[in-house]
């Protein structure tokens, strides 16, 4: 069967996390991921960017050519709806089979299959977490994901198709983080509007916070500010916390540090400024 010519948002999405076109396989599919989750940062600033937008049309459209063009105008990445969506269109594109996934009732991830096999794998770059290679939840429900102090694992539910999903810190699990999910459920990304409704309510996680993280797997570190508060992690897990003290070396640290010199890092604060929040009295 002849491949249908890549659309160009397809290619210049392929050319910025620097992966070539491939026969899909799980090995093309883990290079995909970690190429993503090293490239992409999961940040709110493109979220705090389209507060006043979302709240006047209500609706969140599905737009990976917007996507795009904002990772090469502005190093934005997303959250869950806008990473794990675009992914899902480009994933389609490359000969995978993929649908979503809603975890608890909030966060929107992938179900994706090899075009030769029948087990849907767990596939996740809109999360945060060291999901670099794609989770096999029926023939390896014991496989585990860490990096930096930071596991990611799944349990099985009393129904076949129904799992939890856990997330440790520094061996300490996260509970309010057990999301449990029904992979037997078939969603489209309009499913996901009153979840995102939720997710721009004001005075949210999202919506009071400025949150950027990025992996750098050549650095064997992650990378997280909140707010003000640089957090610095390193492969063994051991963590450095810097206070950051003004927007400019906030400024510094988005270009230096996670080398995203275009993220409008401040137009964010400004919106946070108009909501009331100040991020260096949030602590």
């Amino acid at each position: 069967m002849t491949r249908q010519p890549l659309p160009a948002w397809a290619a210049q999405y392929l050319n910025y996390i620097q992966v070539p076109v491939q026969e899909p396989s799980y090995e093309y599919l883990t290079r995909i991921c970690t190429a993503h989750l090293n490239r992409i940062p999961f940040e709110n600033i493109s979220t705090l960017m389209n507060v006043k937008a979302y709240h006047q049309q209500k609706h969140l459209e599905q737009d990976v050519q917007k996507f795009v063009e904002q990772l090469y105008q502005h190093h934005m990445g997303g959250t869950c709806y806008v990473l794990n969506s675009s992914l899902h269109e480009l994933l389609k594109r490359l000969g995978f089979h993929s649908r979503y996934a809603l975890l608890g009732g909030g966060h929107a991830a992938l179900l994706v299959r090899l075009p030769d096999e029948q087990e849907e794998l767990y596939v996740d770059c809109g999360n945060s977490a060291p999901l670099f290679e794609p989770m096999r939840l029926e023939s390896d429900p014991h496989q585990v994901s860490s990096y930096c102090g930071i596991e990611i694992r799944f349990s099985p539910g009393d129904e076949p198709g129904t799992y939890t999903y856990h997330r440790s810190v520094d061996g300490k699990e996260l509970t309010e983080m057990n999301w449990t999910f029904d992979a037997r459920i078939q969603y489209g990304f309009n499913d996901f509007q009153q979840a995102i409704a939720h997710y721009y309510k004001p005075n949210g996680l999202f919506t009071s916070s400025l949150r950027c993280q990025l992996w750098q797997l050549e650095q064997q570190r992650s990378l997280s500010l909140v707010n003000n508060v640089l957090s610095i992690r390193n492969s063994l897990g051991q963590a450095e916390k810097r206070i950051l003290t003004n927007r400019n070396e906030i400024r510094e640290v988005i270009d230096s540090e996670f080398n995203l010199p275009k993220l409008p890092v401040e137009k964010a604060m400004d919106v946070l400024e108009e909501l009331g929040i100040d991020v260096f009295q949030s602590q």
